[in-house]
């Protein structure tokens, strides 16, 4: 793979002298060089008062004489994950930015607050220049045997279209119907999403309990994040409605309503608090393992700026993400499974909504139920359920802004979810 990636990379000077360029972690010898000095917790000196710190967390590291590195399969857009033995996922950033990355500050914090449900950072490596903290990777314990929550509701849905779909005859089921055909398949969610709703308070409780550092410690909600929470759905629909896309039309039609929908939140009482928070919460970034559930890849949305990344806001903007993941599960499962257009694919549908519901329904009980006290989400259940609603439909927006630009027939999705929402939110008023 070096020799291929070199060849691919050549490059030649006017001299005639022949260059190489190639991803150094594709060299086994460097890559375990680079843990070395993590072990060691080495400090180099370079150029203009620079320095570039290996910061061991929990010495020792395994053996590392067992730790040979697995070359990556490819690169994704920012960091590169390397897998040294069955031990240790070292994770390092292609797009070096100034200040800490979100993830190594998080992960550090959530660790020395005793939260289990992550991965343990074991060591992170920062270059320092000019007073400025720069993150470049980060060491953790590999998570064995591991389902993403993604991939995990995908099957408990297969299971349930594939044993409704032999007797689909076009016929649209009634609301109680579906959702009692869901309990009698065995294919309901609950379960598993009772367990991330007890994760995710306990994440957020930790995140809530930080001390001692300005950038991660609460503070109470103010009028200002409930304005940011509307700026950013208006933001997000004005942007769309630019385009003048015609597979926005939906989008036009429910322009008033998302507009009332972020006026609505602006007059709600500031209660409740802004902390730090995952930002790019789904069913994606859980791993269910033999021990139980882990949240992974604390970066925040790609797209974003890492000052914003690393913003505090309230932590029903994770909620939605995750309520949000199971309603696009479903619809995921059923393209999976039948052409939009057959009768079939009518008929299923009621179902996948049904078993959404179901899964949105346990994940917030429980995690309302964990939380309770804390202070955490609004007082008033109307206030934090309105707020809640805009914030589902900010990131259906983010969704569609995404999907435009990734994955263009999977528009109508996260478009369908929005209308959805909206017809909930009336209902409820």
């Amino acid at each position: 793979a070096l020799r291929a990636a070199a060849r691919r990379a050549q490059l030649r000077t006017e001299g005639g002298a022949s260059w190489a360029l190639y991803d150094a972690f594709l060299d086994p010898h460097l890559a375990s060089a680079y843990l070395q000095a993590l072990d060691r917790g080495a400090e180099l000196k370079g150029e203009h008062g620079g320095r570039l710190r290996f910061r061991l967390l929990h010495p020792p590291l395994p053996p590392l004489v067992h730790l040979e590195p697995v070359p990556p399969a490819g690169r994704d857009q920012s960091q590169t994950s390397i897998l040294f033995g069955d031990q240790l996922l070292l994770k390092v950033v292609r797009r070096v930015w100034p200040g800490l990355s979100p993830e190594a500050e998080l992960l550090e914090a959530l660790d020395g607050a005793g939260f289990a449900g992550i991965a343990r950072p074991l060591g992170v490596v920062e270059c320092r220049r000019d007073g400025t903290a720069s993150s470049l990777a980060i060491a953790q314990s590999y998570l064995h045997n591991g389902t993403d929550g993604f991939s995990l509701a995908l099957t408990s849905l297969r299971d349930l279209y594939g044993d409704l779909s032999v007797d689909a005859d076009g016929a649209v089921p009634l609301p109680g119907d579906s959702l009692q055909a869901v309990q009698t398949q065995r294919a309901s969610f609950t379960g598993s999403a009772s367990q991330i709703g007890v994760l995710t308070a306990d994440l957020h409780l930790a995140l809530a309990g930080l001390r001692g550092d300005p950038d991660l410690e609460p503070r109470p909600m103010t009028r200002d994040d409930l304005q940011a929470v509307a700026d950013d759905l208006e933001s997000f629909l004005e942007r769309l409605l630019g385009l003048d896309d015609p597979r926005l039309e939906t989008l036009s039609v429910h322009a008033d309503a998302l507009r009332q929908l972020a006026r609505s939140v602006v007059h709600l009482p500031a209660s409740g608090l802004v902390i730090r928070i995952h930002g790019d919460y789904h069913l994606g970034q859980l791993l269910r393992t033999d021990a139980g559930w882990y949240a992974l890849d604390f970066e925040g949305r790609p797209s974003l700026a890492v000052k914003a990344r690393r913003k505090k806001t309230t932590a029903l903007q994770d909620i939605a993400g995750m309520l949000r993941s199971f309603d696009y599960a479903a619809t995921v499962a059923l393209r999976q499974q039948a052409d939009e257009a057959t009768r079939t694919s009518a008929s299923l549908a009621p179902y996948g909504r049904a078993w959404a519901s179901q899964a949105r329904d346990a994940f917030l009980s429980h995690y309302l139920e964990r939380v309770s006290g804390s202070g955490i989400v609004p007082e008033d259940p109307e206030a934090s359920r309105t707020l809640l609603d805009c914030l589902q439909v900010s990131q259906a927006l983010y969704e569609v802004d995404y999907e435009l630009r990734s994955r263009p027939d999977w528009v109508a999705i996260p478009l369908e979810g929005m209308a959805r929402l909206l017809t909930a939110e009336e209902q409820r008023l």
